[in-house]
């Protein structure tokens, strides 16, 4: 074999000085073990191989052709790496791969070494020295335009696209290294060339396929996810170059083949044969509903909505027609969002079971916190945990990083649970977007509660569903409540119409054209069920003395009570109030915990007013909107004030949800007392659900019945609510307010598709942003409470986590609070860089008194009630 091609020079993976074992990997031969981890999965993945070829589209091009392509610029990615400036950063090993090179001979300041980024130099290279890879003039550079996407996609590995211009690009050195580098650089490529492109009968003259930005982000994030495990140590190092590079490659695809490393880092996971949706039912049940259309609908790609009422079956119908479309190819991994923490974290449940059936041991469930995930996929986290020379800029360091955060590692196993805010980071520009968004695309994506979201939020998951298409992905939908208008966006975000009225339920499925409606038989439509309607007008929709008094009453004949809050200040208010009424149990639950007691809450409150509760006496739950949404809860009697009427519909669902022959005497049948306020100022309630319009048209409904019937409701009463046309009696101020909130909705959804047209990294991708990027500032902040030893309230120091422990440590202990929180907050200490970055640091001491007060005294905490202002103005968007 030839081994003096300059290529042969450059170390690619280099150990710390003094760290046992081969000292460095030769850089071609790490580029390579990268493309040995594409190659290999595209070979056993039939849905990597559905996303490639739905994103890469070119006249005449045949799929062998396409995966030469991506071959070649995974291998690629490290181009960069073809620098003096990094050779530079593990001196040893450029001594033993090259020659040693002191200051005297490179002339290169620290400065210029340390802050070297390969990535970006790669692609900056690449645009300075295409024109002699290719042998052409291309004085209108309308191939580097052709190039250039997929060269950004590649190099990005390390979670940024750049641009291709890179200050200080040339390195002011000798002129001898400087061509050193460049001859590696083209000589390397047009190795490339003989080993990828030349077997399909393709060359480096002609153009690759066309990549659009959807198409680019999903290489990237493919890119970044195989060298990741192609940095991992089962790839021993080699820094003699003895074997040719297309032996090596057959070599090393051969290892990953024959040891199943990509089923061992639960990548890859085998899902059993689709069996009906029956095997998913508890022994004895059989399918209902909507789940008896489900093997109706198409195994191929493509958005389904399924609309039918809570506890319907709709969980089990999309997780049953997700396992038939993996069955068949068409994806190889499921991930689960919903609305909420809590809500995602009540699905774990259901979801390990699922994963255990369809997938058996190869599954990885994750959720905040808990996790489920193979032992080798484990070692893969922690073996980036030992730094290279590169330090944090090492793949497999920074795979550790991105996956100490168990939010997500719900990307790349099999079956994933997270919240809704995951998924809509992937068109956010935060660092790896592009990691979640080739998870996802992947993946059969499946939204719980599409109707919980406001017009922001749509932006932001219209963009994700048009990706999702763009890549031949798939994607189920949920709602028991979705208004038209809604159901037309979500389908035109897949770039077809859905303008049809359809019966209640309904399952839509939209492939390449028009969206098609199934609807369900006679015998399997819900039953009519009757929900008497209690309309109130008080004082700021409050219980007043005489309805506080009927609660407890209720409570004390062994009814199971909840009272829905708009505001968590009303919540912990009226729950106090209760506890000095009566000696039975008030239970308070709402989202302005920090997470580890909010976990425990809704594992209380799931175990006292769930399915399997177990009854004889009454209880009350005071509780905010975090019950409204996917929780298996089951009430006596329901109290709530005024909110829009899918979200009505919503709260309703956990009315009498289950039958039951024990229930009380008086509650034998389900009845809503609805409270709202005396004027038509909605006051702090408009400025949670934003529509003045929907709350004074859901209350003139009310207040004109004294029941509602269902399913009928679903469509009639949404319909009305939220239609367009104005009602005659119609209020001026309503309609005034409504333009104006209209206005706003179309301008947030302006901002968040804004938002995703950033191609830079500009806010960080860390837990406690989250849903300050993705909703609208609502719950923006986060505080995490500390001792004044700068401690944890459990008395645990921050120093002694290291940065892995230390991620999941800060989440679990931080609690989210409105954005109007934030002049309360303005003394608290925000730290600009570091772990810390965006925390509002709460000083507190103990109180002695089960809880912990701030320094200033404005603020206390407890496990029970949570974060409390000790002033008591109400705040707005506080759930």
């Amino acid at each position: 074999m030839t081994t003096d091609r300059a290529y042969w020079k450059y170390w690619g993976k280099a150990r710390k000085e003094g760290e046992a074992g081969t000292p460095y990997h030769l850089l071609p031969y790490h580029c390579l073990d990268v493309s040995a981890v594409a190659c290999a999965w595209w070979d056993a993945s039939t849905a990597i191989r559905r996303c490639f070829t739905a994103s890469f589209s070119y006249p005449g091009l045949n799929q062998s052709q396409l995966r030469a392509w991506v071959m070649f610029f995974v291998a690629l990615h490290d181009l960069g790496k073809f620098d003096l400036r990094f050779q530079l950063k593990a001196p040893e090993a450029l001594a033993a791969a090259w020659q040693p090179l002191g200051p005297e001979d490179h002339g290169l300041a620290t400065r210029d070494i340390i802050g070297f980024d390969h990535g970006w130099a790669g692609l900056a290279w690449a645009n300075r020295e295409y024109r002699g890879w290719l042998n052409c003039r291309d004085t209108d550079r309308e191939t580097w335009s052709q190039w250039q996407p997929w060269l950004a996609a590649v190099t990005g590995h390390h979670g940024d696209f750049f641009v291709p211009e890179m200050p200080g690009l040339v390195p002011d050195t000798d002129e001898t290294l400087a061509e050193h580098d460049r001859n590696a650089r083209i000589t390397f490529v047009c190795e490339l060339a003989r080993l990828f492109l030349e077997p399909a009968g393709l060359s480096l003259q002609q153009l690759p396929p066309s990549c659009s930005p959807a198409a680019q982000a999903w290489l990237a994030g493919f890119c970044s996810v195989c060298d990741w495990i192609g940095s991992n140590e089962v790839f021993d190092y080699r820094c003699d170059p003895q074997v040719d590079l297309a032996e090596y490659l057959t070599e090393r695809i051969r290892k990953i083949q024959d040891e199943s490393l990509l089923y061992r880092f639960g990548l890859l996971g085998k899902s059993s044969d689709y069996r009906g949706l029956g095997a998913l039912l508890q022994t004895g049940e059989s399918p209902r509903g909507v789940q008896v259309e489900v093997d109706n609908l198409p195994t191929t790609p493509g958005l389904t909505l399924i609309e039918a009422p809570t506890g319907s079956g709709k969980t089990e119908a999309a997780l049953a027609y997700a396992w038939r479309l993996l069955d068949q190819g068409v994806a190889d991994s499921i991930v689960f969002a919903l609305p909420t923490q809590a809500t995602a974290n009540a699905m774990l449940a259901r979801a390990v079971a699922f994963a255990e059936r369809i997938f058996g041991t190869a599954n990885l469930v994750l959720a905040h916190g808990n996790r489920e995930f193979n032992e080798t996929f484990h070692r893969l986290v922690e073996s980036g945990r030992n730094t290279s020379a590169q330090g944090k800029t090492e793949a497999a360091t920074q795979c550790a990083l991105w996956l100490a955060s168990s939010r997500k590692r719900v990307f790349l196993g099999q079956f994933g649970v997270c919240t809704v805010d995951q998924v809509l980071l992937s068109v956010l520009p935060v660092r790896h977007k592009f990691v979640r968004g080739f998870g996802l695309n992947k993946s059969v994506l499946i939204v719980d509660e599409v109707h919980a979201y406001d017009a922001y939020m749509h932006g932001l998951l219209g963009e994700a569903l048009r990706r999702q298409k763009a890549t031949g992905g798939s994607a189920i939908l949920l709602s028991a409540t979705l208004p038209a208008s809604v159901r037309a966006k979500l389908f035109e975000a897949w770039k077809c119409d859905c303008t049809e009225a359809a019966p209640y339920p309904a399952l839509w499925h939209a492939g390449e054209g028009s969206p098609v409606c199934l609807t369900l038989p006679d015998d399997q439509r819900p039953p009519e069920r009757e929900v008497s309607i209690e309309y109130l007008k008080l004082p700021g929709a409050f219980p007043n003395a005489d309805l506080l008094d009927r609660i407890v009453a209720a409570a004390k004949a062994g009814a199971r009570v909840a009272v829905i809050m708009n505001l968590v200040d009303d919540a912990q208010r009226l729950a106090r109030e209760l506890r000095r009424e009566t000696e039975l149990e008030v239970d308070i639950f709402h989202a302005r915990y920090r997470f580890i007691d909010r976990q425990q809450k809704e594992q209380i409150v799931l175990e006292r007013y769930g399915r399997i509760a177990v009854r004889g006496k009454g209880r009350i739950l005071v509780a905010t909107q975090v019950v409204e949404q996917s929780l298996d809860l089951d009430f006596d009697w329901m109290l709530t004030q005024i909110c829009p009427v899918d979200l009505l519909f919503q709260r309703l669902g956990r009315l009498h949800r289950h039958q039951r022959n024990d229930r009380p005497a008086g509650f034998e049948l389900p009845l809503c007392t609805v409270i709202s306020v005396e004027t038509e100022d909605y006051g702090l309630h408009k400025l949670i659900y934003g529509n003045t319009r929907v709350l004074w048209r859901t209350e003139q409904l009310l207040a004109g019945t004294d029941r509602i019937v269902f399913p009928e409701a679903y469509r009639d009463w949404i319909k009305e609510v939220y239609s367009e046309n104005v009602w005659d009696d119609e209020p001026d101020l309503v309609y005034a307010d409504y333009l104006g909130w209209k206005d706003d909705q179309s301008r947030r959804e302006a901002e968040a598709k804004r938002l995703t047209t950033m191609t830079v990294s500009a806010f960080r991708d860390e837990d406690h942003t989250v849903t300050g990027l993705t909703r609208d500032s609502e719950m923006s902040l986060t505080v995490l409470p500390l001792l004044s030893n700068g401690r944890l309230l459990d008395g645990r120091p921050l120093n002694t986590l290291n940065e892995w422990e230390l991620a999941e440590t800060l989440n679990l202990n931080a609690v989210p609070v409105p954005a109007s929180w934030e002049k309360q907050l303005k003394e608290c200490r925000v730290e600009q860089e570091g772990d810390l970055a965006g925390y509002l640091q709460l000083e507190m001491t103990n109180d002695e008194q089960d809880g912990w007060t701030s320094i200033d005294g404005k603020f206390r905490y407890t496990k029970d009630f949570g974060l409390e202002r000790r002033c008591h103005r109400r705040c707005k968007n506080d759930p």
